[in-house]
């Protein structure tokens, strides 16, 4: 006849908000580009965005086909400069390059005038490699936009001009090392005032924002042991699983030298189910962790789970002492079993109700002060009771 033991653990884990991040901006205060020639020259300031999370490695430019294009720094939108010039035909373009490490759901803010004899029909364009370019689609934004001849000024801000793409369906831009962006002349552009593009016709952008959402960690959502004869069956789920190298499995005799007996590679979907199995001995306790490490390297452990193959399981903690959660071992628990942490005084402080037939129960008492405590497994009628030290 089998024998089945069966441990499981649940891990609960905190539900993480995806924070907004303001990635990199250009606002264009400290700039200065007086240059004639197919791309700007930053005379004064930097190309390097002036704001944001990720200054590093992130650049402005622009390529004209005319080498007789004038770059200039007028009037921003309520700000005392932008960048700006002329000498503009079709597939002329601003860009702009940031990282987008750690963020997921990109998306593109910016201020944008042209003159009345400046281009007016735009397009975005995305990469990330800086080679190969991909004009946005048009069930995100449409293929092209037109500007206006908005007026702007040192001081007050014209919210017309302001244009906002959400690339959050564009996966292959999360998490990317690095990101570019085009705001390109379309092809078949007339200037703003219906006439063809003038020479001296300008367009003008400033306040470039690139933002994203912060990608949360890895969440370990449980983590389930199980033991048939002389073989152990882990199972773990796992959502957010983004840039994760995988899964190192490993095992213990006494809860403190592990070794590792496994590895999975991580599947990097939004959720997974990922199952290993040991031959282990039934006759004493062995001990399992996750390591569970990204692909730069880092890595964390899971809480540890233990698998005892002894039919009769008396009342034990581990670790004890102990000071986030401790793993109580057992007899296995009717439908109505119960473990409870009471002060030496009698006071009840937690109350864990223990799934039936579960020979093993992780209870979290990182809230509790620390001091001596009594864990007393109610069951079917038993009481039986250990110590426990909470550092």
């Amino acid at each position: 006849m089998k024998k089945i033991f069966t441990l499981l653990v649940i891990v609960l884990v905190a539900k993480f908000s995806f924070a907004q991040l303001t990635i990199s901006r250009w606002t264009f205060e400290s700039v200065t580009t007086s240059n004639t020639g197919t791309s700007p020259i930053f005379s004064g300031g930097s190309a390097v965005a002036d704001g944001g999370a990720r200054t590093t490695g992130s650049l402005c430019t622009g390529v004209h086909t005319s080498a007789t294009s004038t770059w200039s720094n007028p009037s921003g939108n309520g700000s005392s400069k932008s960048i700006s010039s002329n000498g503009w035909a079709s597939g002329d373009y601003y860009q702009f390059q940031t990282t987008a490490n750690g963020c997921s759901g990109i998306s593109l803010t910016w201020d944008q005038i042209s003159s009345s004899s400046g281009p007016k029909s735009w397009k975005v364009q995305y990469s990330t490699d800086g080679t190969t370019y991909t004009d946005v689609p048009n069930s995100i934004t449409n293929f092209t936009y037109d500007v206006a001849t908005d007026t702007w000024n040192n001081t007050t801000g014209n919210s017309a001009s302001t244009r906002t793409v959400n690339l959050g369906t564009i996966t292959n831009l999360n998490n990317a090392a690095n990101i570019y962006f085009r705001l390109v002349v379309a092809a078949g552009s007339t200037g703003v005032g219906g006439a063809a593009i003038a020479s001296t016709g300008t367009g003008r952008v400033d306040n470039f924002t690139i933002s994203g959402s912060v990608i949360a960690p890895l969440n370990l959502n449980r983590f389930n042991a199980s033991l048939l004869n002389k073989q152990a069956s882990l199972a773990w789920s796992t959502s957010n699983e983004i840039n994760v190298n995988g899964f190192e499995i490993e095992r213990s005799n006494d809860g403190t030298s592990f070794n590792n007996v496994g590895f999975i590679a991580a599947n990097n979907t939004a959720r997974n189910n990922y199952l290993f199995t040991d031959v282990v001995s039934i006759n004493t306790a062995t001990y399992y962790r996750l390591k569970m490490i990204d692909k730069d390297g880092s890595f964390k452990y899971s809480p540890t789970v233990v698998l005892n193959g002894k039919a009769s399981i008396k009342l034990d903690v581990f670790p004890n002492p102990v000071t986030n959660s401790v793993i109580v071992s057992h007899a296995k628990a009717g439908t109505n079993g119960a473990i409870k942490i009471v002060t030496v005084d009698g006071r009840n402080i937690i109350t864990y109700n223990v799934q039936t037939s579960a020979t093993q129960s992780n209870i979290d008492v990182s809230k509790l002060t620390k001091g001596n405590y009594l864990v007393v497994f109610e069951n079917d009628g038993t009481r039986v009771s250990t110590q426990l030290v909470k550092q």
